[in-house]
């Protein structure tokens, strides 16, 4: 697999970038593993990639009573 490596993210993962983008593309793209999927995160320092952290769950709004 490949992917086009954005400021240590991964966007566009493919099997072969060759005939699918532009040639001016082509010196973005890196060779990854096969399970890493758009927006995991380069660790270029442990050479691995992960999956970014979930989203917090958004809070709730306290309803105002109305008297």
């Amino acid at each position: 697999m490949y992917c086009r490596k954005i400021d240590n993210r991964a966007v566009d993962v493919v099997p072969s970038y060759k005939d699918r983008f532009h040639q001016g593309l082509h010196s973005q793209f890196v060779e990854c593993p096969d399970d890493v999927q758009a927006g995991w995160i380069y660790d270029a320092d442990e050479d691995t990639w992960s999956a970014p952290p979930p989203l917090p769950e958004p809070e709730e709004e306290e309803e105002e009573s109305s008297e």
